[in-house]
């Protein structure tokens, strides 16, 4: 039996629609909080570019190491606290300030898992975040992992 539509019908789907666009405020707001708090301090340290790598899979998934370069080598991020913002499943905002490379492990994981939740499920996820600090850029490089096959059918 087909429903007919009803006029309750495009007030729901508005409201759904306002949901998703306030919600995806909300985490632009929180993203550029964090970026604001982390680069000018890996600017003021001299850190010209942040790579930040995750791995997940098997319904487990982590953020690993956070590679700091300046030019084109290597170098240590300083041991210095920064702010890190997150945005709660009840929509609130939370503040804590934490060491540098913790608030980007956690930036990281935040911005993986909004937007592509459930990386870490079955054949799982990884991917690089990288930080341009120059040009204050961030770009989420996401490959999802899936088993494919090939099926042919022979008649004998």
């Amino acid at each position: 039996m087909i429903q007919q539509p009803t006029s309750d019908q495009p007030v729901t789907e508005a409201a759904i629609v306002a949901e998703i666009e306030t919600g995806l405020t909300a985490v632009q707001d929180v993203e550029a909080r964090c970026k604001a708090a982390f680069l000018p301090l890996l600017r003021e340290h001299g850190i010209a570019r942040v790579d930040i790598h995750y791995d997940g899979g098997g319904d487990e998934g982590s953020v690993g190491d956070v590679f700091a370069y300046r030019d084109d080598a290597s170098a240590e991020l300083p041991t210095i606290l920064c702010d890190h913002f997150a945005l709660e499943y009840n929509g609130s905002v939370t503040t804590r300030t934490v060491d540098l490379e913790d608030a980007l492990s956690a930036f990281a994981e935040n911005a993986v898992c909004t937007h592509h939740c459930g990386w870490e499920n079955g054949e799982g996820a990884h991917g690089i975040i990288g930080i341009d600090v120059a040009s204050g850029s961030v770009t989420l490089t996401h490959n999802t992992r899936f088993i494919d096959y090939d099926t042919s059918e022979t008649e004998l």
